[in-house]
């Protein structure tokens, strides 16, 4: 039987054609090749295993990026449990290194929550710049800059290199001055262009510090080596985070066979 649980956006309050909470439903043993197999990632998760796990009829397209990491990670939680293996933790108490497979809880990742009134129009004011006079708006990108960005040649050289930072913060821009109409190659001149080394820099600190909401890289664990309980751990959400060895699975199962089973958001199970 399908097991379902239903989670709050992060992004709840920007959206005015996705609901605040969704549905997310377990889904079937087939639907795993698919993402576990899949070339693309990304694209295999929008639009082959989101559509069968959200109830909610959903453009998956327009999710903040934020929340289409969270939801992936709710998603995993429910099809197979909380532990993850990973092969390295570090730890700062001892300012060593573990290597090997150690099996990690990824609820003890944290989240960095939209601030309360948060408008998805933030300013950088110009003041803030070296020599720059206008202000920039920036804003949380969507699943669709994401990729679009990620995808776009106008911003590889004449090699093929691509300049992905560039490329990033141009998407997370909405307007220069009182210019807001601009596409991202027409932002990417003015940034190119007409910002110093210096401001650069300081456009490119203000817009991670400003958009920097979501799931944290890593979460925390202890230490194999000296027993801290501070040690880190990565767990980027992409398709090896799909894949639970059989050791997490075992985990998850003496965590159920103990009564100790936390639903997704890691309150007391409440299945529907």
């Amino acid at each position: 039987m399908a097991i379902s649980e239903k989670i709050e956006l992060l992004g709840k309050g920007q959206y005015g054609n996705i609901p605040d909470v969704l549905t997310l439903t377990s889904i079937p043993t087939a639907s795993e090749l698919d993402y576990v197999g899949g070339e693309d990632f990304d694209k295999t998760m929008l639009d082959v295993i989101l559509p069968q796990a959200v109830e909610e009829s959903v453009d998956f397209y327009q999710l903040l990026e934020i929340d289409y990491y969270w939801i992936c990670r709710c998603l995993r939680i429910l099809n197979y449990g909380p532990y993850f293996t990973t092969n390295a933790i570090f730890c700062s108490d001892c300012g060593k290194v573990s290597y090997g497979e150690y099996s990690v809880d990824v609820r003890t990742v944290g989240v960095k929550p939209l601030p309360e009134g948060f408008v998805n129009d933030v300013v950088i004011d110009k003041d803030e710049f070296i020599d720059f006079n206008k202000d920039i708006h920036i804003k949380l990108t969507t699943v669709a800059d994401k990729l679009n960005s990620y995808n776009d040649k106008l911003f590889q050289d004449s090699q093929g290199n691509k300049n992905s930072e560039l490329a990033r913060i141009c998407y997370c821009i909405k307007s220069i001055g009182n210019e807001d109409k601009l596409s991202p190659v027409e932002i990417k001149w003015k940034v190119t262009n007409e910002l110093s080394p210096a401001d650069y820099i300081v456009l490119k600190n203000r817009v991670y510090e400003l958009t920097d909401y979501g799931l944290r890289s890593g979460g925390t664990c202890g230490c194999p080596k000296c027993g801290g309980k501070q040690a880190s751990f990565l767990a980027m959400v992409d398709d090896r985070f799909f894949r639970p060895t059989l050791g997490d699975l075992r985990n998850w199962k003496r965590d159920r066979n103990s009564g100790k089973v936390e639903n997704i958001l890691g309150s007391k199970t409440n299945n529907v």
